[in-house]
């Protein structure tokens, strides 16, 4: 169990660099090929309609402040994707297909374009997506990066948040709901898995409710069993909501990996009403492995 190639979307923003520091301390430990991604926006195609109360000069201070904000974040990105590479003596080369199977290699990629587009086209060609968690100011925790890679390309998305420095699946939980959106996501995590020190399955569970077949986590750790991994299980009570129960459960671990599903109910819904994967996106202060 291994990745092979691992995407590192780097917007410039304030998670750019834990996101491109876990890259390449994953790129080095897997000997996988890491392609730092950067969309820099287009100011053409992102002004706004122009109405009968908008002047040719707004428009124009507008386009100019685009222009302005995509090359500081695209300065950003490159800078955060030199240090990562800089600090384990790595070279950052240009993103031109010559990667070598089992030869940890780092690249740069820069496309002008909509992110949510780009990724969902790139993401398909790699193991694993890395991207940074969405502000935890916007409302409805906004992500196109990671929502493109997840719902468009079908793959597993690891969320770093700002800030993060430590090491990423050495103590592992994982929240278990016996759906499919969770096993896909413990798959995809499976290499990381195979590498941790401690992993534990945890489930949550209402007031004298029991869980039996595919939602026990008992079974799900009999389950990684297989693969070799020995996983504790164990189920807590479902109090505070579902999202907050597994944050605190990753905190009193000392996980520096949380794995679950995502968006068990719609986009819209999650947006509208919360729930778990909202609440985890927008808090969550360490590394979380999502899957659809």
């Amino acid at each position: 169990m291994s990745f092979a190639s691992l995407l590192a979307v780097v917007d410039g923003g304030d998670a750019s660099t834990a996101t491109m520091r876990a890259a390449v301390a994953l790129g080095q430990g897997f000997e996988a090929y890491v392609e730092a991604l950067h969309v820099r926006l287009d100011p053409e195609s992102s002004i706004p309609l122009v109405g009968e109360g908008m002047s040719a000069a707004m428009v124009e201070q507008v386009s100019t402040d685009l222009r302005q904000s995509a090359q500081s974040h695209a300065k950003a990105a490159r800078q955060a994707a030199e240090e990562a590479c800089r600090a384990i003596d790595a070279h950052l080369g240009a993103a031109n297909g010559a990667a070598e199977a089992g030869k940890f290699t780092c690249a740069w990629r820069e496309v002008v374009g909509r992110e949510d587009s780009v990724v969902a086209e790139r993401a398909l060609l790699f193991d694993l997506v890395l991207c940074g968690r969405p502000d935890d100011a916007q409302e409805g925790a906004y992500a196109p990066a990671l929502e493109a890679a997840m719902f468009e390309a079908g793959r597993a998305v690891l969320v770093l948040p700002p800030g993060f420095e430590g090491t990423v699946g050495n103590t592992v939980l994982i929240g278990w709901a016996g759906t499919r959106e969770c096993a896909r996501a413990v798959t995809a995590a499976l290499p990381l898995l195979a590498k941790a020190g401690t992993v534990q399955v945890v489930a949550l569970a209402e007031e004298d409710e029991e869980l039996a077949g595919a939602k026990s986590p008992q079974a799900a750790a009999a389950w990684l069993g297989l693969h070799g991994i020995d996983a504790r299980a164990r189920t807590l009570p479902l109090e505070d909501g579902a999202g907050e129960a597994l944050m605190t459960a990753a905190g009193q671990a000392d996980a520096d990996l949380l794995v679950m599903g995502a968006y068990g109910h719609s986009r819209l819904r999650e947006f509208v009403l919360g729930g778990a994967t909202r609440a985890v996106l927008t808090h969550c202060a360490l590394p979380v492995l999502m899957a659809h």
